[in-house]
């Protein structure tokens, strides 16, 4: 009873786990489609929130195992990612997730050094895709922000007003290229909330760029972010994400993830077993 008690006193928040796809990104990981299937069946099992499985343009094998995961699941939400593409976005509406995802990139680094395009090119890009939601019918959209701590605000602001315009209310701000730090992380978040008028429902994927991933993710749950992306073992690109049993360690004096600590030890446990890592 008294745990109970301690639990709802907690504030809760919701884990995003994903180790099936950013987690794969990983130098020399690579999951076959049952170890993918039996990993989100661990998390789903342990009351995980929700599991992003994969990228359905990557291939058609992986589309395939997108399809398999889906169709065993029992309470977590499955997600699937996609970049600002029409035809990236039509292979995840095949897929009926329950969540789409879709990474849209924010700073002028990744919008005009790396596509070679401007922010223009980007908003028409969201409207078209957004479009091709609105036909599909498709409701349950998470939109991402990448390399979002090196951009600029009022850009983001721009496509948060859109986003709201169109009710979608999951926003993830991504460090893409792991750069932030605490207390950018927490300025950050509490300037967008306060700005974003209804308040969206904001989540944080960070990176371990800097042996920092871990303590940026607690700062901006702190704040005003809701969702916390982990894989794993802390695996995934480059130096990995925030680590899955870590967070919850950590992190449970203050917050509920609706994921026990036994249940946490031995989601781990039993990911090494079935991958061998």
């Amino acid at each position: 009873m008294m745990n109970q008690r301690m639990s709802a006193m907690k504030k809760r928040k919701y884990i995003v786990d994903t180790t099936l796809r950013d987690g794969e990104q990983s130098p020399s990981i690579s999951f076959t489609r049952q170890q993918k299937i039996a990993i989100a069946s661990l998390l789903d099992n342990a009351g995980v929130s929700q599991i992003e499985i994969g990228i359905p343009s990557e291939s058609a094998y992986e589309k395939e195992t997108i399809y398999q995961i889906i169709k065993n699941k029992k309470n977590a939400k499955m997600a699937v990612w996609s970049r600002l593409s029409l035809s990236d976005l039509q292979h995840c509406i095949d897929c009926q997730p329950d969540i789409i995802h879709i990474s849209i990139p924010v700073s002028g680094i990744q919008i005009h050094s790396n596509l070679h395009k401007d922010e223009d090119w980007i908003l028409e890009q969201l409207f078209a895709c957004l479009e091709l939601l609105i036909n599909y019918r498709m409701k349950n959209i998470s939109i991402g922000f990448e390399d979002a701590f090196r951009s600029n605000d009022a850009f983001m602001y721009k496509i948060i007003n859109i986003l709201l315009d169109f009710n979608i209310r999951r926003i993830r701000l991504s460090d893409t290229v792991g750069t932030a730090t605490p207390s950018l992380c927490r300025h950050k978040f509490e300037r967008l909330s306060v700005s974003a008028k209804p308040q969206p429902k904001f989540g944080f994927h960070g990176h371990n760029d800097l042996g920092m991933a871990l303590a940026n993710t607690i700062e901006s749950l702190k704040g005003s972010c809701d969702y916390a992306d982990t894989t794993l073992l802390g695996i995934g690109e480059r130096t990995g994400n925030c680590d899955f049993l870590q967070l919850i360690r950590i992190a449970r004096p203050i917050f509920n993830f609706g994921v026990s600590i036994e249940k946490a030890e031995d989601i781990q446990k039993k990911f090494l077993q079935i991958t061998r890592l």
